[in-house]
């Protein structure tokens, strides 16, 4: 029998959903009674968006009842329910294989994350959604589609932000098993980071940089490699930290990830570990994505306007994303710097600060994050993607009846 529940507010409490109840079906009979039965219809899954993205006027849905499955099917592994990346990791990792990458925090479901273009970071590496193969979508009518590599949808679907319908499984490509040696070095000069982003963020597998736009001691390079120690850092000029590290104002209390040392894959590449609150909790964040082309300017353009938001900025982290073919990727057909915002939980103050920084970037055809805060109008967004056109004839022929939209469809994409 299907449950329900208070649909509560996003994870860090910064956005109340507007959904009356979240229906919490037992088995996909009953999720497709509920889905064949609603006006409109959203999926809550693990909650850490910073916008409506997966709000409803009327009432959500979610999977934390249906059985969870993850099998390897040859070099793919296929998921099933509401997985989340720190439930997926050491199945795969048994079996001798690995994802290409990890975002920051592998609380997250994999269905959600790759719903909204998450990511990890690396100048090779794609975004969480470059690694769908296949997708199974459960219509508005109840009834379940497989969209493939080979399925007209696929590039819409598999980055498509909630508008095909509820994914009650993936395929995803892994590769085999690796190690990774972590460690977050202070030191390095701004001009080396900002002058010459491809050594920067080309040294290791993954990079990370953390700023807060004004106090060098506050400015943290995170490398992660698989090619031993990133000791390319210490050649300009970084100091590896001790135990207690500092992501700009924001100080982690025994919640990161082993550094100094080798090991897995999924225990390295995440910034938080999967039994410890990641980041600070209390937040609110916004994202960015500009040519990695154009990085020098973008950087530039945003350090001359920190004074505008510092007084809201916990840190800003940078990162890089490779290029894919999934239509509303924000590297969709680029290699894209990633420019992320971890704000103070004042939704008033970080909403008046928005504009300024959107401007600065908007000569970089700038594009946001789907599952985080940003003030840039429909028409802006839409201007940056090249298929945006062939997303909305796709997503209104998967849902005719328009069950799966909502007013951040509407509002950010016209659909």
């Amino acid at each position: 029998m299907t449950q329900r529940r208070d649909a509560g507010t996003t994870w860090s409490g910064n956005h109340r959903y507007r959904a009356t109840d979240v229906l919490l079906p037992g088995d996909l009979d009953e999720l497709a009674e509920v889905v064949a039965s609603a006006r409109t219809l959203r999926v809550q899954a693990t909650r850490h968006t910073f916008n409506d993205v997966a709000d409803s006027d009327a009432a959500l849905v979610s999977l934390e009842r249906l059985p969870i499955r993850v099998e390897m099917v040859g070099d793919r592994v296929r998921v099933e329910g509401l997985v989340t990346f720190a439930q997926l990791a050491p199945v795969i990792e048994a079996e001798g294989r690995a994802l290409h990458n990890l975002g920051s925090l592998p609380h997250i479901s994999v269905a959600g994350a790759t719903a909204t273009g998450t990511h990890g970071s690396g100048v090779r590496n794609g975004n969480l959604s470059s690694a769908v193969r296949a997708l199974e979508i459960m219509d508005a009518e109840g009834q379940t589609h497989r969209i493939d590599r080979a399925h007209a949808w696929f590039p819409a679907a598999a980055l498509g932000i909630g508008a095909f319908g509820v994914i009650i499984a993936l395929e995803l490509q892994t590769e085999p098993t690796y190690t990774v040696t972590q460690q977050a070095y202070t030191g390095v000069a701004w001009d080396d980071i900002a002058g010459d982003p491809e050594r920067v963020f080309g040294g290791s597998r993954s990079v990370s940089v953390f700023t807060t736009w004004g106090d060098p001691a506050h400015d943290l390079v995170w490398a992660k490699s698989d090619d031993g120690a990133p000791d390319w850092v210490e050649e300009l000029g970084g100091r590896p930290v001790g135990d207690d590290i500092h992501l700009g104002r924001i100080r982690t209390v025994d919640n990161t990830t082993p550094r100094g040392t080798e090991g897995p894959w999924h225990t390295r590449l995440p910034h938080f570990r999967a039994d410890a609150l990641p980041s600070d909790g209390d937040e609110i964040q916004s994202e960015y994505f500009v040519p990695f082309s154009a990085a020098r300017e973008a950087l530039a353009a945003v350090r001359a306007i920190a004074p505008a938001f510092d007084a809201q900025l916990l840190v800003t982290e940078l990162r890089t994303v490779a290029a894919d073919e999934l239509w509303l990727s924000p590297a969709f057909q680029r290699d894209v710097l990633a420019i992320h915002f971890t704000w103070r939980n004042d939704t008033e103050g970080v909403l008046a600060v928005l504009p300024r920084i959107e401007a600065a970037l908007a000569p970089f055809e700038v594009r946001p994050h789907w599952g985080k805060a940003f003030a840039m109008p429909g028409e802006a967004v839409r201007a940056t993607l090249p298929r945006v056109d062939g997303f909305l004839a796709a997503a209104r022929d998967a849902d005719p009846r328009g069950v799966f939209r909502n007013d951040f469809l509407r509002r950010t994409l016209g659909l």
